[in-house]
C-alpha cells in the first residue's frame, strides 16, 4: 500500500502539482498535530505552518532521497518541536537536510510511532504528559518543568514513574 502511495506522490512530484499533493497529506498532517496537542486550539495553525513549509520547499524545486511520506513526517516533527519550545514554525526546512541513508529516515519513523504506541498505554495525567514532552517533543527536563509548572524534582519522579509504567506493561509484570 505504502509503495502504491509513493509511486503516486513520485507522479505528482514529477508533474509538480504540489497542491493536489499537499491536499492527500492534509488529513494526515492535521490528524497528527491534533493528536500531539490534544484537541489545542494551536493545532491547526501548526498543520497550516507544516503545509506552509512543506510548499516552500517544493515551490523552490527541492528534490527528496526518501519517499515524500517520510519528508511529511519529519517536517511535521520539525514544527511540532519548534511549536513546543516557542520557536518560529513557518521557517524552511534544514539547510542540507537529504538522508544518505533512506533506511535511517524510516527507521526513526518507526521509532517514533513505537513511542508514540508505548506511550499511548499510559494513563492520561501529568506523569504521561511529562513523558510525552521528553520523548516524543524531545523537551529538556528544566523545559518540560517550566512548560507545566512544575519543579524539576516533580519532573523527574513523573519520568521515574512513567519508566515503571511502561516496564511493567512491556514486561506483563
Amino acid at each position: 500500500m505504502s509503495h502504491d502511495r509513493d509511486g503516486e506522490d513520485t507522479k505528482l512530484l514529477a508533474a509538480g502539482d504540489h497542491a493536489r499533493l499537499l491536499a492527500k497529506y492534509e488529513p494526515v498532517i492535521i490528524g497528527r498535530c491534533i493528536a500531539e496537542l490534544r484537541g489545542h486550539a494551536d493545532a491547526d495553525d501548526v498543520a497550516q505552518d507544516v503545509k506552509l513549509r512543506l510548499w516552500s520547499e517544493l515551490a523552490r524545486g527541492k528534490a527528496y532521497r526518501v519517499p515524500f511520506r517520510v519528508v511529511v513526517h519529519k517536517v511535521i516533527g520539525w514544527t511540532l518541536g519548534d511549536h513546543f519550545a516557542g520557536r518560529p514554525t513557518h521557517g524552511p526546512l534544514p539547510e542540507g537536510w537529504d538522508p544518505a541513508d533512506p533506511d535511517d529516515a524510516y527507521g526513526e519513523l518507526l521509532d517514533d510511532d513505537a513511542v508514540a504506541a508505548a506511550l499511548d498505554g499510559l494513563p492520561d495525567g501529568k506523569t504521561r504528559q511529562v513523558m510525552e514532552l521528553h520523548y516524543r517533543a524531545r523537551l529538556e527536563i528544566d523545559q518540560i518543568a517550566e512548560r507545566l509548572g512544575m519543579t524539576r524534582n516533580a519532573v523527574d519522579q513523573a519520568l521515574h514513574r512513567g519508566h515503571a509504567k511502561l516496564r511493567e506493561t512491556l514486561t506483563g509484570g
